[in-house]
């Protein structure tokens, strides 16, 4: 079987329904054809099942702009969202287009044809799984000339559920709300809703009207936000003014109320803050532990703010017949959950609302002309198309306000694209990223911190530093972007026979992967995705680099000391391929961050800490603050023991100069390495490129850049942090190694000196001939000084303790 239509549209939810609805009616000559892999319309709202599924945006702006909605309640259940999209289908005549229970798993691209190429597999009326016995019963074809996936960004056919130890004891219920049984019964139940997102406030106060008491179980809080059920200037005039018109003037309204809050939340997070607690305090019983169990450790919009209609979850709490309890989960036993704390829920029915699993384009492949795209490595245009894709757009709605609007701009904007490209007899446009872009910091293209998003950011497409390669989250920027906007720009344009390959598309796979060496991966850490490197195997040590590096730092260290030693170095927050804190970076924030990210990666006992430079203070700072998460310390060329530093790290404190020193430049990168090593053949090619890769990301420039302005001026490095420090550690019993280059132009060799003398019960160590990295230089050397200090020492100070 085959098909062939001018645009094929992948998905009938919102998304799909809508960019069906605006082609017909502004290219009405154009062929098209959705395909569902569902047994209905409705996308999430079909899917979604579970007890007071609703919106948690306004109707008035997750309603199409040409369909206004006529129901009571600006938040709407699940139920009219899915009838207000079957009645589009209807009013709109789209029954005839869809092509329900068949899944696009394939789609290559033919620039001699100029054509894209879609295999379909059936669905037997569920969900599509791989390998699933139907799926291999029929493949359809279907051909077309642009392509567009309206299938949003996660799995359909399975939540995420984490491993949790005794849950195949439970000898209850235990159920995910993606996949909701019609026929659970917990009226007169104890249930237990574990996880703190949008799902898990929904559920609380809907199951609470039947359940014995339902507890919400969050290992962390999220943010939560009152709102009205209702809209109050829709209802006034409602009756008085056209639909359309009124609807139109609601829409504007909710759309500027939500980008001011957004706004108000990102730039005066503490207001925010204080507004919701306000807030949360005057519903709340009096006593309720608001600053435990509401106050999260991130900032607002760092992850989706909860919208709870009319305070219902509120009301539930006050009620008695909801709680919410903020703990670790131990285990789950058969009768119900035993937390940490040593406290236990007991439990009829557990509800895990622990979050989505990412699917990019719906799990399609993709190949133009035979070379297969990988998306995760793809730059994305005007957050909608492919760097070097032909014809083809991806549907991604915000995440900081109702998905449909940036829907319907991006549905609008292919419409655009289209006729262009029919005025012009031209067959398919790409976007080209020009080098610059390709080569500067790339990001995802969602830079939500939730869980769901952390888990698989590797699968989103990447995102530029400027528009048109960066999404903006800002509807007034995209209203202009892509309904005003030119349709020429950045983009390659061509006609049928006309190779793509070689028009410029550009993936991350032409830049150093962060993610090459063995070992190496990323860890969420307070809602930020740190890089590591965790090699070897034997007790752990923890390796941290200096300012403007990042873990590579301790390769060489890496090969020496694993065979005895579990080894973890990370890039510091904000350097390198590590997410930057909230706030301006200091030396508090880098060391504050470390207990958590040893939690995070398994560790939770005292370990050995070797910083250099930069890194050497931050280990100082962290033993001084966290005693118990520290066994020793190696301090190589360490910051903090003298005021005397290379010229360029003062200058970096000057504004005007710094943003000068910091502009990437090859050239730049070279003098920069020249200056680290003694031995001037370390200074290699491989080493100038990570140099300069760094130097090209904005992040790291950034916290460079702060961290520099907190520990110095142009003066050299500041006095009173230093004393603070010294002071703190004179009275430590850590055992400490402070060890040095003889050939330092950074961190002058004068400072191991001035260390000794500020830390007497320290040992030091001389690297002749060698500069600011003894562990690169010097390596062999290195890591059996390290290896005997570590020998002697901390089994001297385990057998002291007992």
């Amino acid at each position: 079987m085959s098909e062939h239509v001018d645009v094929l549209i992948v998905g009938a939810g919102l998304s799909g329904i809508g960019f069906a609805s605006r082609l017909k009616r502004e290219a009405p000559g154009k062929t098209f054809a959705i395909l569902e892999s569902r047994s209905a319309v409705g996308g999430t709202w079909d899917l979604f099942r579970y007890p007071g599924i609703r919106s948690d945006s306004d109707m008035y702006t997750l309603g199409y702009s040409f369909r206004p909605w006529e129901g009571a309640k600006a938040i709407a259940d699940g139920d009219s969202i899915r009838e207000y999209i079957e009645a589009t289908v209807a009013d709109e005549g789209l029954e005839s287009r869809i092509r329900l229970n068949y899944r696009a798993v394939s789609a290559e691209w033919s620039s001699e044809t100029a054509l894209w190429t879609v295999t379909a597999v059936p669905t037997s009326g569920g969900e599509y799984r791989q390998g699933d016995p139907s799926s291999t019963a029929e493949e359809v074809t279907f051909t077309c000339s642009f392509l567009s996936v309206c299938s949003g960004y996660y799995r359909y056919d399975e939540g995420f559920t984490p491993a949790i130890e005794g849950a195949d004891t439970f000898a209850g219920s235990m159920v995910h709300p993606q996949h909701w049984p019609a026929d659970l019964d917990y009226e007169g139940k104890q249930v237990v809703i574990i996880g703190s997102g949008a799902t898990a406030v929904t559920l609380v106060p809907s199951m609470a009207k039947s359940a014995a008491k339902v507890t919400m179980l969050q290992r962390s809080p999220t943010y939560i936000a009152p709102v009205p059920s209702r809209d109050h200037l829709a209802d006034r005039l409602r009756g008085k003014l056209p639909a359309q018109l009124a609807y139109d003037v609601v829409r504007a309204k909710n759309i500027l109320f939500s980008m001011f809050t957004y706004q108000l939340s990102r730039r005066r997070p503490e207001t925010m803050k204080a507004i919701l607690r306000k807030s949360a305090v005057a519903k709340l019983p009096a006593g309720f532990a608001v600053d435990t169990h509401l106050a999260p450790s991130y900032q607002p919009w760092d992850q989706r703010v909860c919208a709870i209609p009319n305070g219902d979850l509120y009301r539930a709490i006050s009620a008695g017949t909801a709680d919410i309890v903020t703990d670790e989960i131990s285990r789950i036993t058969p009768d119900g959950i035993d937390l940490a704390s040593g406290r236990s829920i007991p439990a009829d029915v557990i509800v895990t609302a622990t979050g989505l699993n990412l699917l990019v384009i719906g799990g399609m492949t993709l190949t133009v002309d035979g070379e297969p795209v990988d998306v995760g490595r793809t730059l994305t245009y005007k957050g909608m198309m492919l760097d070097g894709v032909p014809n083809f757009a991806l549907t991604i709605g915000y995440t900081n306000a109702s998905w449909t609007l940036k829907a319907d701009l991006v549905a609008g904007y292919i419409c655009r694209l289209l006729k262009h490209l029919d005025r012009r007899n031209l067959q398919w446009v790409a976007p080209k990223a020009p080098v610059e872009v390709a080569g500067a910091e790339l990001t995802s293209l969602i830079d939500l911190k939730a869980g769901y998003i952390l888990r698989g950011a590797d699968k989103l497409p990447r995102q530029g530093a400027e528009s048109p390669w960066r999404l903006h989250q800002n509807y007034f920027r995209d209203f202009a972007l892509l309904r005003a906007g030119r349709v020429t720009d950045h983009v390659r344009f061509g006609r049928r026979g006309q190779q793509v390959r070689g028009s410029g598309r550009t993936t991350t796979a032409a830049l150093p992967d962060p993610l090459d060496l063995p070992g190496t991966g990323h860890v969420d850490v307070g809602g930020a995705r740190f890089r590591y490197r965790k090699t070897g195997s034997g007790d752990p040590m923890l390796l941290l680099h200096g300012i403007g590096q990042s873990l590579e730092d301790w390769n060489e260290q890496h090969e020496r000391l694993a065979a005895r030693h579990t080894l973890i170095s990370v890039d510091l927050p904000g350097f390198a391929y590590s997410d930057r804190l909230s706030g301006p970076a200091t030396l508090a924030k880098l060391a504050g961050s470390l207990p958590a990210f040893l939690d995070a990666v398994g560790v939770h006992e005292p370990l050995p800490v070797i910083g250099n430079s930069l890194g050497g203070a931050v280990a100082m700072k962290l033993a001084a603050d966290h005693p118990d998460r520290v066994s020793a310390l190696v301090l190589a060329n360490s910051a903090g023991f003298g005021q005397e530093v290379a010229l360029v790290l003062r200058l970096l404190t000057v504004g005007p100069l710094a943003a000068l020193l910091t502009r990437p430049a090859e050239a730049a990168s070279r003098r920069t390495v020249e200056s680290i090593f003694y031995n001037k053949a370390l200074v290699t090619d491989a080493r100038v490129g990570q140099a300069y890769a760094l130097s090209r990301r904005a992040t790291h420039r950034r916290t460079l850049l702060e961290v520099a302005r907190d520990l110095g001026t142009v003066s050299g490095v500041r006095a009173e942090w230093r004393a603070d420090l010294m002071a703190a550690l004179a009275q430590s019993d850590i055992p400490m190694l402070v060890a040095w280059g003889d050939h330092d132009h950074v961190l002058p060799f004068s400072h191991l000196k001035a260390a000794t003398a500020a830390l007497p019960r320290a040992e030091s160590h001389v690297f002749p001939k060698t500069g600011h990295m003894p562990q690169i230089e010097t390596p062999d050397e290195f890591a059996a000084v390290v290896e005997d200090f570590l020998a002697r020492r901390v089994a001297d100070r385990r057998t002291a303790r007992r």
